[in-house]
C-alpha cells in the first residue's frame, strides 16, 4: 500500500497512513517515520507502515494487531512496538516487537502487559515502556527490552498513570501527564527518569 503525501511549507498534513488508523504509534528511525497498530475501518490493524520522504509504503505486519500501543527508537534504524491491547482494558498484551530495514520480528514479553502506555530508547536498556492501565488500575511499572531481547526493570514512577508521554533529553527520561485512573482521567504530573549514572 502506497499514501501519496502532501508537503505544505506551513504545516498540516503530510499524509495518511491508510488502513493503520489510529490508536497506534509512531517513531522516526532515523530515516523515516515508521507507524504501527492502531484501528482501522475494517477493525484492529496489524500494519507497520514507513513514510520514507513523501510516501507512505508497506513496511510489513505485526505478529500480534494492537492499539494503545507504545512505539520507540534508538534513531540508528530500529523501532521497537511496545505492548498495547486488542480492544476493552481487558485485553492488555505484553508483546515487543522489532522494525528494522523491512522486516518486523517478535522480540520477547515484558512482565507487565498493558495498554495506554508510552514509550522512549535509552543506548543503555534499549527501548522502554512506562505506564498503562487495566480494567481496574493503572501502572508504575518502567520495563525495557534491549535489541536481543534482554529485559530490564527500573524503578516506578511515583504515580501511576496512563495515556502519558515520554521523551528523553541528555540521558533523562521525562514522563508527563496521564490519568491516574482507568479510562479517561487527567494529571498535571511531569516525573524525570534519570537514566545517566
Amino acid at each position: 500500500m502506497a499514501v501519496a503525501v502532501t508537503a505544505s511549507s506551513g504545516g498540516g498534513a503530510v499524509g495518511d497512513p491508510g488502513a493503520a488508523g489510529e490508536l497506534g504509534a509512531a517513531a522516526w528511525d532515523g530515516s523515516r517515520i515508521v507507524y504501527a497498530g492502531g484501528v482501522g475501518p475494517d477493525g484492529l490493524a496489524g500494519d507497520v507502515l514507513a513514510l520514507d520522504g513523501e510516501e507512505w509504503t508497506e513496511v510489513g505486519a505485526l505478529d500480534e494487531p494492537r492499539e494503545h500501543v507504545a512505539a520507540a527508537s534508538d534513531g540508528q534504524g530500529r523501532v521497537w512496538v511496545l505492548l498495547g491491547r486488542t480492544g476493552g482494558l481487558d485485553s492488555n498484551l505484553s508483546g515487543v516487537e522489532l522494525v528494522e530495514g523491512g522486516t518486523v520480528r517478535t522480540l520477547g514479553e515484558l512482565p507487565t502487559a498493558r495498554g495506554g502506555v508510552a514509550g522512549f530508547h535509552h543506548p543503555a536498556v534499549g527501548a522502554c515502556v512506562v505506564g498503562g492501565e487495566s480494567p481496574d488500575a493503572t501502572f508504575a511499572e518502567v520495563e525495557c527490552m534491549d535489541a536481543d531481547g534482554a529485559v530490564t526493570v527500573l524503578p516506578e514512577l511515583s504515580v501511576a498513570r496512563h495515556g502519558l508521554g515520554a521523551a528523553v533529553v541528555e540521558g533523562t527520561a521525562y514522563v508527563g501527564l496521564g490519568g491516574p485512573q482507568p479510562r479517561l482521567t487527567v494529571s498535571p504530573m511531569l516525573e524525570a527518569l534519570r537514566l545517566d549514572g
